[in-house]
């Protein structure tokens, strides 16, 4: 039994051995086959020196060299056999193909990797493309080269410089790390980090950057720039800005050619010539002739030191009028508030050239305690500041005189006038109306209502102070009522107060 035992061992042993040497026999022709790299070839040298204990020959003059497609000359050279290593000097020169070329004092070729370290006055040509640096990595097999020590690159219009650079040039793409300096003849790019395609004129940013030119500056961290057809796309605090404009946004995309360009998100457009500023999250603009377009969440402000003017809308345009001046239209749902004014309407238009707000379908304004409206109104200011108003067709104002009282004028046409964005003065022209309720010493001492033509209102501190009849007055004076009733209103009366936004946040909201 143990006899049997032990030749069932042997055999077991003996099949193991057996499996072990077929699989040496299929696998070491494929692993020679592996191995087997194409060895490094003299093509010429004036002197060949060979030292058969190191392996190593030794090249000197007119040297060259040959591996498949990649060829290497130099001054002088050394080959280790048993590495299939290179090391070339002075005058080196390796080039693969027909269009990539490498310069330098020193290379060090591996053979069988095919990887090529360059040193010292490195020059590396790609077609029409030059990258100059004082060491070089490059991987022939993969077609990637890399610079980690500062290196610039030129071509017939631009320089680029970047503390480290990576080379593809099957893609002819370049990748770009630390202090990346772009030049052209129009303006500059800055970035921490970028990736440009010389093949077609790509640039992507990757890390913050700036533009620069003697017309604008632009910020990004995200985005692209086709050098070729001058269109670009900037994300990630994009910001814009020439001698006029700011510009910031999400995202900003401009077309120079076609001279268009769109904003998504959070868009702010500043004119600091006009000091006013268009925001939204959707924008669209035209450079010639100018206009422009926002909407979603869309705002317009003027803005200046004492009380500026915010203003919404679902769409809001703006262009340039025959006369070379910035038209603003606003359309649907329009709000507007400022510190001593407040309005809502339809729609509206501003002109730049006379500072007039036009308000259409049913537009109603807010001063102080005065509601006032009318079927088309204009409001004027000058300097910044409020100056007057102009109300057509069914003008009336109410003013809350306490609790339960309203006085309220009427008329076809009412004329406004204000003195340091205070309303001062209310001019009535054409079938004036007026419900009054006259004080003496703050207490209510009647109910006037009467008829004129024309009448003349003195406001103060927001307040009906006096009202004047100018031409053939009619009406009566009673004592005041307990309570406020349908008498005492005019027709059309009604109060909006609930519409009236007492805060630049309120000019969104619905009701």
């Amino acid at each position: 039994m143990i006899l049997f035992k032990k030749m069932a061992e042997i055999s077991g042993i003996r099949r193991i051995f057996l499996c072990i040497a077929l699989l040496g026999f299929f696998l070491c022709p494929l692993y020679a086959q592996q191995k087997q790299k194409s060895k490094v070839e003299i093509l010429n040298a004036d002197i060949l020196k060979i030292d058969r204990i190191r392996y190593l020959r030794k090249l000197q003059g007119n040297v060259r060299i040959k591996q498949e497609d990649i060829s290497l000359s130099c001054d002088s050279a050394l080959i280790y056999d048993n590495s299939n290593l290179v090391e070339a000097y002075s005058n080196v020169s390796l080039n693969q193909g027909d269009t990539l070329f490498l310069y330098g004092d020193y290379i060090r070729y591996d053979g069988d990797t095919k990887k090529a370290e360059v040193v010292d006055h490195v020059r590396l040509i790609d077609g029409e493309t030059q990258l100059t640096t004082d060491r070089l990595d490059f991987d022939l097999a993969n077609d990637i080269g890399y610079y980690l020590n500062g290196g610039v690159i030129t071509d017939k219009k631009n320089r680029i410089e970047s503390r480290e650079g990576y080379y593809h040039s099957k893609t002819k793409n370049y990748f770009y790390k630390g202090n990346v300096r772009i030049k052209t003849p129009d303006y500059e790019i800055r970035s921490d980090t970028l990736k440009y395609d010389t093949e077609t004129n790509m640039v992507y940013f990757l890390g913050p950057t700036e533009i620069i030119s003697d017309s604008a500056y632009i910020y990004c961290e995200r985005g692209w720039y086709n050098m070729k057809k001058d269109v670009s796309r900037f994300s990630v605090h994009a910001f814009l800005r020439t001698k006029e404009h700011i510009i910031r946004g999400d995202t900003l995309f401009y077309d120079k050619n076609k001279k268009y360009g769109t904003g998504t998100g959070h868009i702010e457009m500043i004119d600091t010539l006009q000091q006013v500023i268009l925001c939204g999250n959707q924008a669209v603009y035209y450079e010639e002739p100018e206009r422009s377009m926002i909407t979603d969440s869309a705002l317009f402000i003027q803005f200046n030191e004492g009380d500026s003017l915010f203003l919404h809308a679902d769409t809001l345009r703006s262009f340039t009028d025959s006369a070379g001046y910035r038209v603003l239209m606003a359309y649907y749902k329009v709000k507007i508030y400022s510190k001593d004014l407040q309005g809502i309407c339809d729609s509206l238009s501003y002109s730049f050239s006379d500072s007039v707000i036009r308000m259409y379908r049913e537009p109603v304004i807010w001063s102080g305690g005065n509601q006032l409206t009318s079927r088309f109104m204009k409001l004027f200011s000058k300097g910044q500041k409020m100056d007057r108003f102009e109300m057509y067709d069914d003008a009336m104002i109410i003013s809350k005189n306490d609790s339960v009282r309203y006085n309220q004028i009427k008329g076809k046409n009412m004329f406004g006038y204000f003195r340091d964005n205070k309303l001062y003065r209310i001019d009535v022209k054409g079938n004036g109306q007026s419900i009054y309720y006259p004080e003496d010493q703050g207490d209510v001492i009647g109910f006037d209502k009467s008829e004129c033509s024309n009448i003349v209102i003195t406001v103060e501190n927001n307040k009906i102070k006096k009202i004047v009849m100018l031409t053939a007055p009619s009406g009566t004076l009673d004592p005041p009522p307990a309570s406020f009733t349908k008498a005492e209103r005019l027709k059309g009366f009604i109060r909006l107060d609930n519409q009236r936004p007492y805060s630049r946040e309120d000019v969104f909201k619905r009701k």
